[in-house]
């Protein structure tokens, strides 16, 4: 399948109709196809004075989609956003709008209840480290997670830690 060589243009508006993509992950997609420097900068100008590519309105759309899932913390959310190829002080400026901070704890809270099915914190301490390491995966701060797990200690009916000899 030998065909013609695809243009910036074709490469760029094919992979535009399928997902909204950032500048870097164009880029990305036409320095792997070989395409010349200049031919990538030409076309990534013209995309973005049609409106075709808005790392600004990529970066807003895919945080606010994280922060309505509530299954994501603003720590995983910058890592998605950076990975992605969004500038920092963009990210930053997105997650102060979509991830304010008083809500962290009100999504780290659904997320708890998710995992444990209402349950509260497994006693075992296996359980307990993997229920942790999911918190801190999903993207929520050590401090957070710790003190949640801590809260739940502290609530009528959490399994109390117990020495087996007492009842030997």
């Amino acid at each position: 399948m030998g065909g013609a060589k695809r243009s910036a243009w074709d490469i760029a508006t094919a992979a535009l109709a399928r997902r909204a993509l950032t500048r870097a992950e164009l880029v990305r997609r036409l320095r792997r196809r070989e395409v010349p420097q200049a031919e990538i900068d030409a076309t990534l100008a013209r995309l973005e004075r049609l409106g075709f590519v808005d790392d600004r309105r990529v970066a807003y759309n895919h945080a606010a989609h994280r922060a309505e899932q509530g299954r994501r913390g603003r720590l995983r959310v910058r890592r998605e956003l950076l990975a992605r190829g969004i500038p920092e002080p963009l990210v930053d400026e997105v997650l102060a709008e979509t991830f304010p901070p008083e809500d962290e704890r009100d999504r780290l809270e659904r997320l708890f209840a998710r995992l444990t099915a209402g349950c509260g914190v497994p006693g075992d301490e296996r359980e307990r480290a993997r229920l942790a390491r999911r918190l801190l995966r999903a993207g929520f701060p050590g401090a957070l997670v710790r003190a949640r797990l801590e809260q739940a200690d502290a609530e009528p009916g959490a399994p109390q830690e117990t020495d087996d000899d007492e009842f030997a």
